[in-house]
This record gives C-alpha cells, sequence and structure tokens, in this order.
C-alpha cells in the first residue's frame, strides 16, 4: 500500500512540474508560481468535484506534492531559458 501512495504522490508532483513548466507565462517568479500554483489547485478541485462518486476525496499530500511539483516547474524554465541563451552565443 506504500508504494502506490508514493506512485500517486510521483504522478501528482510530475503533473504539478508540469503545470509549473507550461502555465508560467509572467516573468516575475512569485506570480509565475502564484498562477501555476492556483491554476493546479483548482484542476485538482475539479477532479475530485467530478469524480467525488467514485470514491475520490481531496488529499492535502497530493495537493502539496503538486504545489512542490509546480514551484520546480517556476525554476526549471527560467534555468532552461539561461542554459539556452549561453548556448547560442
Amino acid at each position: 500500500m506504500e508504494s502506490f501512495a508514493a506512485q500517486w504522490l510521483t504522478a501528482f508532483f510530475l503533473i504539478g512540474l508540469m503545470f509549473g513548466v507550461l502555465f508560467s507565462p509572467v516573468r516575475e517568479f512569485f506570480r509565475r508560481f502564484v498562477f501555476s500554483a492556483v491554476l493546479f489547485l483548482i484542476v485538482y478541485k475539479a477532479l475530485v468535484n467530478a469524480s467525488g462518486h467514485a470514491g475520490l476525496q481531496w488529499e492535502h499530500l497530493l495537493a502539496i506534492a503538486g504545489v512542490v511539483g509546480s514551484l520546480l516547474g517556476c525554476l526549471v524554465r527560467p534555468g532552461v531559458v539561461h542554459i539556452n541563451r549561453r548556448l547560442r552565443r
């Protein structure tokens, strides 16, 4: 059962990472992080509401894993842009 929970945490972490990388359109870090984290939480809440009849409930650990993934995704994008600029020189 523990490996099953770890798989869910990893999946939500990676989804949050994707949200952080893809949905961070502004240059200011705090706004970028808040936008992607709130967008992740809205999608997660909609998922919980849509599949509540199947027994899915809000899990704080999954939400935190997604928000941490979003934070790291917001850090990855500027790093990749910086590396790309250095390689083009």
